[in-house]
């Protein structure tokens, strides 16, 4: 079949999938949220936000609790906006409250994890209320009233109706990769504010050469982040609801360590440095060195990423340096992760 009589029916097929998916109601009305919430039910008209209105805070709720700390913050820096002022009539009510959101369906069956970031939004002209089943789900809620403000004619606005909301899975990680350059501290901590914004709530972090290792001191650069910067950045998530999540590369992108004098006698071929010998016991005596180091400065965390990226060579060497060709290179796969995991049965997804 010609290319020029099968174009056209891509491109119907494509435009029929694109007229099928329901338009958002907050769309519609000039609004944008993201991720789109689960339900909307809009009524009314939109109705005017500004300096008239105070938070009241609720049930279980602190006046240093991030999400009323966030919704002061992100109202100030992008509408300039003042809450809680003399003349402030209008309340923005924020509670939580276990049991208070029933969570419907999702693509992830960890109902009890999802449950914690749901959230209920109800917004009138007299008042606003977000509730929550937990304070991940009352951090959210805020999230999306600060997202939906407005700017229009002058004025700052606001759609009268209820939104309900969940996570469709558990956890949303965004891989933040410092391999080639470290950057400022700064720069890291306005990456968590930015992301937890958007909900995500797990930062991948590569740091490979950019740590100072205690138990692999050949591989640390002069702007290696210490242990203490990566605990704080840690903690620093953690208040955001955000898990930092340590990644390191292996047994491929290895070339962070196998260039070193130290650590060449583990590469798998003699003349390159960018995969590890799977059988050398050296191997996991570096990472898991490597891996502890991580994972003591990252108290407060509850994973960790184990790349092991591209890994394809595995299990094909046969050198005096490396002999691998002992089997298949995905049983060689499933033994360099079940070593470095510490685990005797098959790997396992993190989030499981």
């Amino acid at each position: 079949m010609k290319l020029t009589r099968i174009f056209p029916t891509v491109i119907f097929i494509a435009l029929t999938s694109l007229h099928a998916l329901p338009v958002s109601p907050l769309y519609v009305r000039g609004y944008t949220v993201i991720p789109e919430p689960q339900r909307v039910e809009l009524k009314g008209g939109d109705f005017e936000f500004g300096s008239g209105w105070r938070i009241e805070l609720g049930s279980n709720v602190i006046p240093t609790d991030v999400a009323a700390e966030s919704l002061k913050e992100q109202l100030a820096e992008r509408h300039r906006l003042t809450l809680n002022g003399p003349d402030a009539s209008h309340s923005i009510q924020i509670a939580i409250q276990a049991g208070s959101v029933t969570i419907v369906a999702a693509t992830d069956h960890g109902q009890s994890a999802l449950a914690e970031q749901a959230y209920r939004l109800e917004l009138n002209p007299s008042g606003i209320r977000i509730t929550a089943n937990a304070a991940p789900g009352l951090f959210y809620g805020v999230q999306t009233l600060v997202q939906l403000v407005k700017q229009e004619r002058g004025r700052l606005w606001l759609p009268e109706g209820q939104i309900v909301d969940w996570p469709d899975v558990r956890s949303r990680e965004l891989f933040w990769d410092e391999q080639m350059h470290l950057d400022r501290f700064e720069v890291l901590r306005q990456a968590v504010r930015r992301a937890a914004f958007f909900k995500i709530n797990a930062l991948s972090l590569r740091l490979n050469g950019h740590f100072e290792y205690t138990s692999a001191p050949a591989l640390i650069d002069p702007y290696a982040m210490s242990p203490a910067q990566l605990q704080e950045l840690t903690d620093y998530a953690l208040r955001y609801h955000m898990q930092v999540i340590p990644y390191l590369d292996g047994p491929a992108h290895a070339n962070f360590m196998l260039e070193h004098d130290e650590y060449a006698k583990l590469r798998e071929f003699p003349e390159t440095a960018f995969e590890m010998c799977s059988t050398n016991p050296e191997t996991y005596k570096l990472l898991l060195g490597m891996f502890q180091d991580l994972m003591n400065a990252n108290k407060g965390g509850r994973y960790f990423h184990l790349s092991t990226d591209e890994a394809w060579f595995i299990g094909k060497a046969d050198s005096p340096q490396c002999r691998e060709a002992v089997g298949t290179p995905s049983k060689m796969w499933t033994e360099f992760t079940r070593k470095t995991t510490g685990s005797t049965s098959p790997p396992c997804s993190p989030w499981s």
